[in-house]
């Protein structure tokens, strides 16, 4: 980090209701320690940060006390179970290290604003876009930042595939990184003068905590649909974990899918004051655009080079042409379109734009070779994102449609069934493969999918997921179109305890030994 950026993310206070008062009471002065970062993950804690241990879904933070000590935390935070235990402060030694740890009860509600505090409330240097859906979440967040970058306004995105401006990509540990990992990456972002920050907000971002809602200005709905039912137990609650994302301040902007059901029950639940920007796909839909602002595509076309339409807005009308395959792709550009809208960026400027928007990596990314079958890598890996990826490339291809999917183990086996009801009714051929199994038999997850096939004479099983793509491709003609459903943008497949090296897009690359584009 440069010296200037350092200077700028220091925090020059620290406090968030009981816990500035805590501090306060044993002279605990955030000055007087020279703290680098506010860290809730011991792993990544460096000499002279400050150590926030929180109880999380599966640990307790107390537990690491010692080994951020160790690596030379220069105070802990430690969140209580019992309030009488607030305020009680110890110390701890651990290799010749020793740090003051001062207790909080429910430390892990009030750890976002705290992250906010120390690193001096970044998000209001810049407008703080929030994605949630079920699928669409990294599409729309980087449709958002290429937009915003082709119209002269600098932007970041976090989310899936990183966080960083979207030549300069950072990995992180989960789509909505932690409260503390957040700010800091805020703080950068804030230092590097970022304009506008695209994040995708994950369900369990808002269920845990992570971030506080009312820091997003512009909230974004894109849709929703079965998924992490393993972690929420039904729909209800996880729609309802969703819907926190816009019960922010008076001054946040809603933009909001109307095509989608669990979206049309909120109409009447969701804050009237709030400003909201309504966009739909489907014409049976427009009545609910009414009496408010909204863009709405018609004459939707998927054609060899894309998907172009007739878009109707509040800020104009004009025809659309992108890159981009699938109709889904006109929901998720949509949303894009209308923040852009929202932050003043001319629609004329917006629609020229669209027509040089590149396959987001991993989504409906498309390669093709001489007298070869057009290859798709997706991400789906729920029943709707499947359906949609299927939909989309069935309205592209020429040929017969094959299929190669598998669904994940220790996660939501209803969905299974569901998925190969799906495969059954689009395509042509189902070849059934390996999505990270984790502890889960492979051949069980392949069975459970294939209950819901009818015509089982479609369907192929090839548990080495490398060896069904390649086989796939190797029999479908040229007109035929392969879609490989599920890896998308990742790297790796999890079998067992093991973590395998497997770059789906590399090998679909590597089929075409070099003849590819994509």
């Amino acid at each position: 980090m440069r010296n200037n950026q350092k200077e700028q993310m220091m925090p020059s206070y620290f406090a968030a209701f009981s816990i500035a008062n805590a501090l306060a009471k044993f002279d605990i002065n955030i000055d007087d320690i020279e703290s680098k970062h506010l860290v809730n993950d011991s792993r990544f804690v460096e000499a002279g940060d400050i150590f926030a241990a929180v109880t999380g879904t599966f640990s307790e933070g107390n537990e690491y006390i010692k080994s951020a000590v160790a690596k030379g935390a220069s105070l802990v935070i430690a969140q209580c179970k019992n309030s009488n235990e607030h305020g009680t402060i110890y110390s701890v030694t651990e290799q010749s290290n020793t740090a003051t740890v001062v207790n909080f009860f429910e430390l892990n509600k009030q750890l976002s604003l705290v992250s906010a505090y120390y690193y001096n409330e970044p998000h209001k240097n810049m407008s703080l876009i929030g994605v949630t859906g079920t699928n669409g979440k990294t599409s729309c967040c980087q449709l958002l930042a290429q937009l915003f970058t082709k119209n002269n306004h600098k932007s970041a995105i976090i989310g899936t595939l990183g966080a960083g401006t979207l030549d300069d990509l950072e990995n992180i540990n989960n789509t909505t990184p932690g409260p503390t990992k957040l700010q800091q990456l805020l703080a950068q972002f804030s230092a590097d003068g970022i304009e506008n920050v695209a994040m995708e907000v994950s369900s369990h971002a808002l269920s845990q905590n992570r971030i506080d809602v009312n820091m997003i200005d512009i909230a974004v709905f894109t849709n929703l649909s079965r998924d992490h039912l393993d972690y929420h137990g039904d729909m209800g609650t996880y729609a309802d974990v969703k819907k926190q994302l816009f019960l922010g301040s008076s001054e946040q902007v809603l933009v909001l899918n109307v095509d989608d059901q669990y979206c049309q029950s909120w109409l009447g639940e969701l804050p009237k004051e709030n400003r909201r920007v309504m966009y739909s796909v489907n014409e049976a839909n427009q009545h609910l655009l009414e009496n408010s602002e909204f863009l709405s595509a018609s004459n939707v076309v998927c054609h060899n080079q894309g998907v172009s339409f007739k878009l109707a807005s509040s800020w104009g009308n004009c025809d659309i042409n992108s890159a981009l395959l699938g109709e889904f792709n006109v929901a998720n550009l949509l949303a894009a379109m209308a923040v852009l809208l929202v932050k003043g960026v001319e629609l004329s400027d917006i629609a020229k734009c669209t027509e040089h928007l590149v396959p987001v990596t991993g989504r409906m990314e498309t390669y093709f070779a001489p007298d070869k079958a057009t290859a798709v890598v997706d991400y789906a890996h729920t029943p709707d994102g499947l359906e949609k990826a299927l939909e989309s490339a069935k309205a592209h291809c020429q040929g017969e449609l094959w299929l190669v999917f598998g669904c994940g183990g220790d996660r939501d086996k209803g969905k299974r069934p569901m998925m190969g009801s799906i495969a059954d009714q689009y395509a042509d051929h189902i070849v059934l493969t390996n999505d990270n199994p984790r502890s889960e038999e492979p051949s069980q997850i392949t069975a459970d999918i294939k209950q819901g096939i009818k015509a089982k004479n479609k369907v192929d099983v090839i548990i080495d997921r490398q060896q069904a793509v390649i086989s796939a491709l190797s029999r479908a003609k040229e007109k035929d179109m392969v879609l490989c459903a599920g890896k998308g943008h990742e790297d790796y497949l999890i079998i067992g305890d093991e973590t395998i090296d497997y770059h789906e897009r590399e090998v679909v690359r590597q089929f075409y030994q070099g003849g590819a584009k994509s």
